[in-house]
């Protein structure tokens, strides 16, 4: 089998992925947001297996194709860098190997050969590797303890120059001053809530301003010149006595090096590569060692053992979801506070994860407006928790959006009673999932979206292919990459939460995620189908006392009437919100609004697809039909 090469460097800053085939020809590159497992492990996680999966669907490759080498910030921390090979789920490449970005910066800049390698981000970092293929890293330590001649270190200095002028020179500030109390705040209690929320990322944002200022501002001159004078530090300490070749990669390396003294320039050279090619470098040759291996002989299953069980239970243990948390293995150990603490924090990482998976999530919510324009429906179908969360989300938007309850259906495994009472066996009959599709004449105008946590649940499966052989569009919605629930559904939506704190129980982060993009989709999709003007829900069904409330707060709030006033118009509307509304443009002057009136306002809304924004802009430039 040939195998291809994928390469990601993953830093404060932005994540960078490159596939490779097995020579080394690049065949496709990726980009996402950033990846540090020091500032944020759950985050940086869902980053880079996104990415992985993001470009292994685009080449239509499998896992086991690719020889994958991650380098990324953070992974200095043994127990840090575990935790993510875990989620990556590494059995199931044909080699999967983690490590820093300094250790692939290193083997980038000069191609693998001897050299002293600087990386300059959103920290610093210095790595020497020796003739003898020995490696020492220096620095490295992360902000604010370390990290001399990083973005974040450049940035607080300016910040710590910027405050001593207003200490000492309160009347008169530089460029460089002007700039930071721009971004931090003009009076001292914004500086200080700056000062108490800033982290690395926002220190470093600072770093690029300052440089061009330096060309003009003193004070931004002697920052810079600070700066490089702890990147020649860091040279000097890790080239050591050697006389080996520097190379200064990252962001800030073309505006450090002009700083440097010359003899220290005098060492340096350009990188012959940066580190997601040092990442490629080291796959190859890890790729070597697979072609020279041969594939150790699979055991044969013992008779009488159950062997779907066994299967399965393989299957599963691949799953990042199913995996054991490596930062929480004492949970049964801590303490009442502590232990909501730990599931507190665990879950704050859900919504960074649930924001990669925006762009599908945006493609489906626009072909969801369509369908529904066109006739058809949005069903949801899952089991489990994933099901009871499809059928919450669909009853809950009649009331909110006065939409019929067939136009969002949710379909669970096991029936109506399975909301109440745990049929888990259900999820494993795919009969059942075209039978209950069959059962609301399911067609091609409609659109499915399958939820399963895992990604493999068999009633969910079946659904999808049913609705694809029917014509319709369908969307597969998982919390773990590359799973089957995504590869036969036309929108593959991952929201990748990695191990549970309670091992395998996907009803914490998984619930969660699936739960969030659930109400994402009904909520986007009813907003782009005119439901909502601004922020309200115009087409709430008043059925109840808090509802007829917030219906009559709802007409003032879009208007300037009364409490009174948004009675009256209520209840000429016929209790309809958006109705009410639309009559108060129509007909401004308080009285009596005539029958002839309040038709021809619904005829507007009609002719406007129930858009309310779009018949009061109409209003406003026509007088209202009577």
């Amino acid at each position: 089998m040939s195998l291809f090469l994928l390469g990601i460097d993953g830093g404060g800053s932005k994540t960078l992925a490159l596939l490779c085939d097995a020579q080394g020809a690049e065949l496709a590159t990726a980009s996402s947001g950033p990846a540090h497992l020091t500032n944020d492990l759950p985050g940086a996680c869902a980053t880079v297996i996104q990415l992985i999966s993001s470009i292994l669907q685009t080449a239509q490759l499998t896992p086991s194709q690719v020889v994958l080498v991650v380098g990324i910030a953070g992974a200095g921390d043994e127990q840090l860098k575990l935790h993510l090979r875990s989620a990556l789920r590494p059995e199931q490449f044909a080699r999967c190997y983690v490590t820093t970005d300094a250790k692939t910066s290193l083997y980038g800049a000069n191609c693998g050969a001897p050299v002293v390698a600087i990386a300059l981000g959103t920290g610093s970092v210095a790595m020497r590797l020796d003739q003898s293929q020995q490696e020492q890293q220096v620095g490295g330590w992360g902000f604010s303890i370390g990290d001399e001649g990083g973005g974040a270190a450049m940035g607080k200095a300016a910040v710590r120059a910027a405050l001593w002028e207003l200490d000492c020179h309160p009347d008169s500030y530089s460029k460089l001053a002007q700039y930071i109390f721009s971004v931090i705040g003009q009076n001292k209690t914004a500086m200080l809530t700056w000062l108490r929320q800033a982290n690395a990322n926002q220190y470093a944002a600072l770093a690029p301003t300052v440089i061009e200022l330096a060309a003009s501002c003193p004070a931004a001159l002697g920052v810079l010149r600070k700066h490089a004078a702890d990147v020649e530090l860091l040279i000097k300490a890790t080239r050591a006595d050697t006389d080996l070749p520097v190379v200064v990669l990252g962001g800030l390396a073309a505006a450090t090096v002009p700083y440097l003294s010359g003899q220290v320039r005098g060492w340096c050279q350009s990188a012959k590569a940066d580190s997601v090619r040092g990442a490629i470098f080291i796959a190859r040759q890890l790729a070597d060692s697979v072609t020279r291996c041969p594939e150790p002989t699979k055991p044969v299953l013992s008779a009488g053992k159950d062997e779907p069980a066994i299967a399965l239970a393989r299957q599963l243990s691949q799953l990042p979801t199913e995996s054991r948390n490596a930062t929480r293995l004492n949970l049964a150990g801590l303490a009442t506070e502590a232990l909501l603490q730990t599931l507190n924090q665990a879950d704050q990482s859900v919504p960074q994860v649930v924001a990669l998976a925006i762009p599908p999530l945006a493609q489906l919510v626009d072909k969801v407006v369509t369908a529904f324009a066109a006739g058809g429906r949005l069903i949801y179908l899952g089991a489990g928790t994933s099901g009871r969360l499809g059928v919450l989300d669909a009853v809950e938007c009649p009331p909110t959006f006065s939409v019929k309850p067939e136009q969002i259906i949710g379909l669970i495994a096991g029936g109506h009673s399975a909301m109440f009472r745990a049929k888990e066996g259900a999820e494993d009959d795919a009969a059942l999932a075209v039978a209950d599709l069959a059962a609301i004449n399911f067609c091609a105008k409609d659109v499915l979206v399958g939820v399963a946590a895992s990604g493999r649940t068999p009633y969910v499966i079946a659904g999808l292919r049913y609705a694809r052989e029917l014509g319709a569009l369908t969307a597969g919605i998982s919390c773990n990459p590359a799973t089957e629930v995504l590869s036969c559904a036309d929108i593959a939506i991952c929201a990748p939460v990695g191990p549970e704190v309670l091992s395998g129980s996907t009803r914490l982060k998984a619930g969660t995620a699936q739960k969030l993009m659930l109400n994402m989709i009904s909520t986007a999709a009813m907003v782009r189908s005119g439901k909502v003007y601004q922020d309200l829900m115009v087409d709430l069904h008043a059925s109840n006392a808090k509802l007829k409330a917030r219906a009559l707060n709802i007409i003032c709030q879009a208007t300037d009437c009364s409490l009174e006033q948004a009675s009256d118009l209520l209840q000429q509307a016929g209790q309809s919100v958006k109705l009410a509304i639309l009559l108060y443009h129509c007909v401004p002057t308080p009285g009596a609004i005539s029958a002839a009136e309040v038709q021809a306002a619904r005829q507007l809304l009609e002719q406007n697809q129930g858009h309310l924004a779009q018949a009061i802009e109409e209003i406003k430039a026509t007088a209202c039909p009577a």
